[in-house]
């Protein structure tokens, strides 16, 4: 799970570790809302659904499936994120002045983004002895 893949740098390596603990920290945040607040699905508003369709659901399936595929996962959590301020905020609600209460759960998908990059966009030229 936290092994270093083969032909994959130290700093790769921590960039990597570092985005799946602060993912594990952001998804157990996200099962303490759950978990922690009387939470009916059936009450909330087509306008609610819309939102909860970006937060939490895209942000958890992001950020699940970073773990496998770093890239586009971080890239489904940034959007949803950015899909939950915009469209749930600005468009439907006609603000965007919602806080910044969600903007830490963006982290990991920076870190996962950082990750996938690095890992498609540089060559991994073996080190001659």
């Amino acid at each position: 799970m936290f092994e270093e893949r083969e032909n994959e740098t130290t700093s790769e390596y921590l960039l990597r570790v570092v985005a799946r603990g602060a993912s594990i920290v952001c998804l157990a945040i996200i099962l303490l809302f759950f978990l922690g607040e009387d939470f009916a699905l059936g009450t909330l508003s087509v306008d609610e659904w819309i939102g909860f369709a970006f937060f939490p659901v895209g942000v958890l399936v992001g950020l699940v499936l970073a773990w496998r595929e770093e890239l586009i996962g971080g890239v489904i959590t940034l959007a949803s994120v950015a899909g939950f301020y915009l469209v749930y905020g600005w468009l439907l609600n006609a603000t965007l002045s919602m806080g910044w209460a969600f903007l830490p759960f963006v982290l990991p998908g920076i870190l996962f983004v950082m990750y996938g990059y690095v890992r498609t966009h540089t060559r991994h030229i073996p080190v001659s002895q």
